[in-house]
């Protein structure tokens, strides 16, 4: 079962590796106290499908040697069911959770839909996507303020060790145009759907593609306070203020988001 949450229902209680690593059932790995997307959605489709899991904290920009050495990985999410091997990409996340509960289901029964579908989260979720870059992007604009203030460095040991990680190996400009175009896609292929009537990304059914779009939401807009209390400087840093991104992205985005959180997610947050 997931872990009961402490004395404050909104704050998540997370379980110790050790707990989690002998108990059977789900385990999901998230960051504590960031409301990444990737992570963000796992919890999502969880959510939707009443599986019940265990949660395991994985710290922002902290080495995580007991995780790593559980289960191979120092990121977030991970996810472990049973005695299998831990999922940490999204589609294998998605696969696994569509076999372990198979209702509702989450990816659709026709195949060019599905195809489409996963399409559009491989465009939101996977490399060179739209998380990817808004990442990389932010990087490399906090790079080029520390550079342009004169220091040598970000001086914060924990985002150096992401700057690590998560390289940046493009420029600014080209990570802009994949937003713009990514933005642009799931823009058009809202209006497209609310012209026929519809509130979901594809038919009349909440698919994961309605799921990680609601959470991915995040890196244009943060949820507001009551729904998602973070630190300032994340809401900042979580913030797009680009106009020339934030043009491309149609209110719909924002529309839809609030629409699956309030129809089908939790709220509020728990980080």
């Amino acid at each position: 079962m997931e872990a009961a949450s402490s004395a404050d229902p909104d704050v998540r209680r997370y379980v110790g590796i050790g707990e989690a690593q002998g108990a059977s059932g789900m385990r999901l790995v998230t960051t504590r106290g960031v409301p990444g997307p990737w992570g963000e959605a796992a919890k999502g489709i969880l959510y939707v499908k009443r599986i019940p899991y265990l949660s395991v904290a994985q710290e922002a920009g902290e080495p995580n040697d007991a995780l790593f050495a559980w289960t191979g990985y120092n990121n977030a999410p991970v996810m472990i069911w049973n005695d299998e091997p831990p999922r940490a990409t999204w589609s294998d996340i998605v696969m696994l959770v569509e076999r372990v509960a198979s209702a509702p289901a989450l990816i659709p029964v026709d195949q060019r839909t599905r195809m489409e579908m996963f399409g559009l989260l491989h465009e939101l979720c996977g490399e060179d996507g739209f998380g990817w870059n808004r990442r990389l992007v932010h990087f490399a604009q906090a790079r080029e303020a520390a550079a342009s203030a004169g220091t040598a460095g970000l001086g914060n040991v924990q985002f150096e060790r992401l700057l690590q990680k998560y390289p940046v190996r493009h420029d600014i400009a080209r990570g802009r145009r994949r937003l713009i175009t990514i933005l642009t896609l799931q823009s058009e292929i809202l209006r497209a759907q609310r012209a026929m009537g519809g509130s979901y990304y594809f038919g009349n059914a909440l698919s994961a593609a309605d799921i990680y779009g609601a959470c991915f939401a995040a890196m244009v807009r943060p949820l507001p306070p009551g729904q998602c209390d973070i630190v300032p400087e994340l809401v900042a840093s979580y913030t797009m203020t680009d106009p020339e991104i934030l043009a491309a992205a149609d209110p719909l985005i924002l529309a839809h988001r609030d629409f699956i959180y309030t129809n089908h997610l939790e709220l509020p947050l728990r980080l």
